[in-house]
């Protein structure tokens, strides 16, 4: 532990969000008090942010203290954007954020760093019915999250069932992997904390949040240096990096995860994620504003 004076960060999530996410939160509030910092809990829908004036908390009301840091797991990059043009560090960077909050961002940046992945194509909805092939395929909402907004579409499927399903702008993709498996590697402070293979016997989707299972998972070597790949590039604070696997176990990009769900590594293992994240922030938070 780094002992530094108190500090006060903001944990933002949507008010929805905040029940089903209050055991994380709980365990991160407790890590907290163990590196000197407060933690407090804020509701999006609450923030008020103050533009266009120098020198004054930008953040109105809450309290009308100006927090030291910003974990924001709202799903709104523009709000990491303004924190860090204010000089308020937030977790994960505006960077990170906006890439792993749209898959099209996502798939374009892992392309340019050689990272397998299903071929991929950003395009409308119309676009994609007007070339649809007489095979299934997978559309996908490129901000989705928690395997919402992603489709497999059969070819004798409705369009208006799809146009009722799926927004305007879609990612297009073959159906590919092991069906209902899929493996999310949690990394903090770009370190791979642990791996798990979820898995689905009844979707193609592995999600835990669509009714998947989890279990450690032990990343081979030539799936670890794919992982070390993202990780050597981009400067990842906490995420889950999530990937199918080929018949073969090579590892295909899908996803990264910006407000990363930890369930499926509680369901399966006894690793305080939570207690690592604060020690790293508290790491991390110690060479930014103290030395």
């Amino acid at each position: 532990m780094i002992h530094t004076k108190t500090r006060t960060g903001w944990i933002i999530y949507r008010s929805y969000d905040i029940p089903r996410n209050r055991t994380f939160i709980d365990l991160l509030k407790k890590a907290a008090t163990d590196h000197h910092i407060t933690l407090s809990v804020v509701s999006y829908e609450d923030i008020i942010v103050k533009l266009g004036k120098r020198g004054v908390n930008p953040f109105v009301p809450i309290d009308g203290a100006r927090p030291d840091f910003v974990m924001n797991r709202s799903i709104s990059p523009w709000l990491n954007e303004v924190c860090e043009t204010m000089g308020i560090p937030c977790f994960n960077s505006a960077y990170v954020s906006r890439v792993a909050n749209d898959k099209r961002l996502a798939y374009a940046t892992m392309a340019q760093l050689g990272v397998n992945m299903l071929e991929s194509h950003a395009l409308t909805i119309t676009s994609a019915l007007d070339n649809a092939i007489l095979d299934p395929f997978i559309l996908k909402d490129p901000l989705g999250r928690g395997g919402t907004g992603v489709m497999m579409v059969e070819p004798n499927e409705s369009q208006h069932a799809i146009r009722s399903a799926l927004p305007e702008d879609l990612i297009h993709q073959p159906v590919g992997g092991q069906k209902g498996k899929d493996v999310r590697v949690y990394v903090v402070g770009n370190e791979i904390v642990a791996t798990v293979l979820r898995r689905s016997q009844t979707d193609f989707r592995a999600n835990i949040s669509q009714g998947g299972a989890s279990s450690l998972y032990e990343l081979s070597e030539p799936q670890r240096e794919t992982v070390q790949s993202i990780i050597n590039a981009i400067q990842l604070d906490y995420v889950g990096l999530d990937f199918l696997l080929t018949e073969d176990d090579e590892l295909l990009f899908n996803e990264m995860e910006d407000a990363v769900g930890s369930r499926s590594l509680y369901m399966c293992s006894d690793i305080n994620i939570a207690a690592i994240l604060m020690e790293y922030l508290d790491w991390k938070l110690y060479h930014l504003l103290d030395l």
